[in-house]
């Protein structure tokens, strides 16, 4: 007969959760940084990172087996999915038609392109979410831990991308980016928290960043380099907005229940040791 697995345990993460969710996102930063280190073209890096992010995610679940599932593995309970793509549905629609309004048609697909989507998609999910979500999940006490996790995911996303000031944008392209970051953020880690699957936001973060590099000519390498109308500006924001307002919807106080029994399945808590 095979044995079973043993548990190993997890200190630091029983005891600051917080810190283990800082600690698991910066190594995962280091590990997907290494293709852009080592002097490989920007398409190139941009997939290699893709790859590393997944294997990262698959020893992050190896590392927390046999009790945790995985990030790639959508819970029976998970509930709402059909909502959550309505809401993908609204931001990705939204957005092109805004660039439409505000561009006109334009259209500019590139192989360097499609490879920063996928990573944006695989780099950035994996380690603002991907990796600090399920810590949180599990061993954040609090009765309060999905709206912490929303607030902390979503603030960090936004002033990351508020820092590409520093690479070439202005400061209102800065901040508009920011503020719609922000929200986006909180659309994506509601995708992650009502599925239990982080390939869900991962696949949506891609396809929509693609279709904004390839539709939006203010984008320089994913920034807002380009001067564009404040108007276009305000109607891109609401957009976000919405689909962020959109989120906290689908992970309003009435869904709590099933957000908790969702992730309690993923990592295999019964009712009695969750409530402890």
């Amino acid at each position: 007969m095979r044995k079973k697995a043993k548990s190993r345990k997890h200190t630091l993460c029983e005891k600051a959760p917080l810190v283990a969710m800082i600690l698991a996102a910066a190594l995962a930063l280091v590990v997907l940084s290494i293709p852009g280190l080592i002097g490989l073209s920007d398409a190139v890096s941009n997939l290699v990172s893709s790859v590393l992010a997944v294997l990262f995610m698959l020893a992050f679940t190896r590392w927390f087996a046999p009790e945790f599932k995985g990030v790639f593995k959508t819970s029976h309970l998970a509930t709402g999915l059909a909502f959550v793509w309505l809401a993908f549905a609204f931001k990705f629609f939204g957005a092109y038609f805004v660039n439409l309004a505000g561009s006109g048609f334009y259209f500019k697909p590139t192989i360097a392109a499609f490879a920063m989507a996928i990573a944006a998609g695989f780099y950035e999910e994996t380690i603002f979410r991907g990796v600090t979500v399920p810590i949180g999940m599990r061993y954040f006490k609090s009765e309060k831990r999905v709206g912490i996790l929303v607030l902390l995911s979503a603030l960090v996303f936004g002033l990351m991308h508020i820092g590409n000031i520093a690479n070439g944008a202005s400061i209102q392209m800065g901040i508009a980016q920011g503020i719609a970051t922000i929200f986006a953020g909180i659309f994506f880690i509601a995708a992650y928290l009502r599925t239990g699957n982080i390939l869900i936001p991962i696949f949506m973060h891609g396809i929509y960043d693609y279709m904004c590099f390839t539709t939006d000519p203010s984008l320089v390498n994913g920034i807002m380099a380009n001067e564009i109308a404040t108007s276009a500006l305000m109607l891109a924001v609401l957009v976000d907005v919405i689909a962020g307002i959109w989120g906290l919807y689908l992970l309003r106080p009435a869904k709590r229940a099933e957000i908790h029994a969702i992730w309690n399945d993923k990592w295999s808590v019964d009712k009695e040791r969750a409530h402890r």
